[in-house]
């Protein structure tokens, strides 16, 4: 059974669906969106119980090749990595389109379509064992997200919508360069062009074409995350799309760049990400920094949640880009903490939101935890979490990340730590502003804050998630370090090549220290 493929195709053929399904009957729409992202959280689940958690290699894979003479197939599997991801994705896709029926946004329809179009895109770039179609993928998962927030964005949808379109479409082309390159210069004897991940990552380069191939694919990953300096499109794009496209920007897109730092840059152009990870890295740390000083002014909670996607979102580039086996598996662990956290953050968002009929400005809130106790203790439990406060579940992956990160560059994991320091300040600050500061309203507007059904609906599965993770961060972490493992293999030492190096010259060099040093 093609399992992975299916994980692809459901919820592609559901977003089809949506636009054919006639615009009156929209239970039927909604219902049916529902079903398919039910469908692929099953498949998900199917997935997993079938993965050998302590194989690194691709597995379920699904080979079927299209045009031989070009090298291009349809070629999807999952490993001890990837299949979080996709967890990740099929859970938050789930919740993102309970919140749209909840909501009824016009043309709700369109919407799911939309919706269930970018997780079938997702899944593809966490599947793909094949350059082309990660491509292919990477931009049906941008197209609906840009379609989503001009469609669908506020006042200033069109100009944060072609920000959007401009920095993402930048580093795509770049990289749809670089794919082109890497299957010119790997091509075999027989002229046959080579897109294939497991097989790219045996492939010998120079020096400078690692380098080069390596920053072209790394720039447009960056640009998604986004890393420092990269990130000129997310303030408007964050603050302009509706909420649920914002989390879903947050929690789970963002992601589709680190892991193709894991999956494709970094295995396959070991040296070039060597070359690059001094500077990657100081961006990443000036983006903790500068993303914690600005969530710690902002006067908007969408915003102060945004800028503080952005500042762990350094920790975990920070911690990718030492090439420590520890480090790694838990930036693979925080990856999926911050998916988790981010969108309870911003569903609390939502939530206050309602206090002032969508006014999102922190100043105009104060006092809601006399009118709303149960949306109180909630909020409390997902900054804790946020803040990786002992005992929470993003503990274990943020400490893992700094203490593996310190044995590679100390000196940076050091200047991190104080992106910690700030996080508790503008943490506390906004949940003491809008829960235990004074209040000047009745009893009656601060019980708007209080938790609802359909709030319980999509809070419950996120909250219960930081519960199990914080009891077993192990069932994330062992599945993760044979891939892991496999992803940083050239970036070690190889006592085999140490034999047959002359002291001195670059292949001892490489031999003594690995690729990425």
């Amino acid at each position: 059974m093609p399992w992975v493929t299916l994980i692809v195709l459901v919820p592609l053929i559901g977003s089809v669906l949506m636009f054919v399904t006639p615009r009156r009957d929209s239970a039927a729409a909604e219902g049916a969106a529902t079903g398919f992202a039910i469908a692929t959280l099953g498949l998900v689940v199917v997935a997993f119980t079938r993965l050998d958690r302590d194989n690194g290699a691709l597995q379920l894979i699904d080979h079927r090749s299209w045009v031989r003479s070009a090298g291009l197939a349809w070629d999807v599997g999952v490993d001890g990595m990837s299949i979080w991801m996709m967890g990740l994705t099929a859970v938050l896709f789930l919740l993102a389109i309970f919140a749209v029926i909840a909501t009824r946004p016009d043309r709700t329809r369109s919407f799911l379509g939309l919706i269930l179009l970018a997780e079938a895109g997702l899944m593809g770039v966490f599947a793909a064992g094949d350059l082309v179609l990660f491509y292919i993928s990477w931009e049906a998962m941008l197209v609906p997200f840009a379609l989503l927030i001009w469609m669908w964005g506020d006042a200033r949808r069109r100009i944060a919508g072609l920000t959007f379109v401009i920095y993402t479409m930048v580093g795509s082309l770049l990289m749809l360069v670089a794919i082109v390159a890497t299957g010119v210069l790997s091509a075999t004897g027989d002229e046959t062009f080579n897109f294939s991940i497991r097989e790219l990552a045996h492939t010998q380069w120079s020096a400078t074409q690692s380098t080069w191939l390596f920053a072209a694919f790394a720039l447009a990953f960056l640009i998604k995350i986004p890393l420092f300096a990269l990130h000129g499109w997310m303030p408007l794009a964050y603050g302009s799309s509706p909420l649920i496209v914002t989390a879903l920007m947050s929690a789970v897109m963002s992601k589709a760049g680190v892991y193709g730092l894991l999956r494709i840059a970094i295995p396959i152009f070991p040296e070039g990400a060597g070359n690059l990870a001094l500077p990657i890295s100081i961006l990443a740390v000036i983006g903790i920094i500068y993303g914690s000083l600005i969530a710690w002014q902002s006067t908007s909670m969408r915003m102060l949640v945004a800028y503080s996607s952005l500042a762990h979102l350094g920790f975990i580039v920070l911690a990718v880009m030492s090439f420590n086996q520890m480090a790694g598996q838990s930036a693979v662990l925080q990856m999926v903490n911050h998916g988790v956290v981010t969108a309870a953050a911003f569903a609390m968002v939502g939530i206050l939101g309602r206090v002032r009929d969508g006014d999102e400005r922190i100043d105009r809130l104060s006092g809601l935890a006399k009118g709303a106790p149960w949306a109180a203790g909630i909020f409390l439990v997902i900054t804790m979490a946020s803040l990786a406060l002992p005992g929470s579940n993003a503990f274990v992956g943020e400490f893992f990340m700094l203490a593996g990160t310190f044995q590679e560059r100390p000196v940076l994991a050091v200047i991190a730590c104080f992106g910690i320091v700030y996080a508790s300040v503008y943490a506390l600050r906004l949940y003491q502003r809008t829960m235990n500061g004074p209040s000047d309203e009745d009893a009656t507007v601060a019980r708007r804050a209080e938790l609802r059904s359909t709030d319980v609906l999509y809070l419950a599965p996120l909250i219960a998630a930081m519960l199990v993770i914080a009891l077993w961060p192990a069932g994330i972490t062992d599945s993760t370090k044979a891939p892991v493992e496999q992803a940083y293999s050239s970036c070690r030492p190889s006592t085999s090549l140490v034999a047959d190096a002359q002291p001195g010259t670059r292949e001892y060099e490489i031999a003594t220290k690995g690729l990425c040093r």
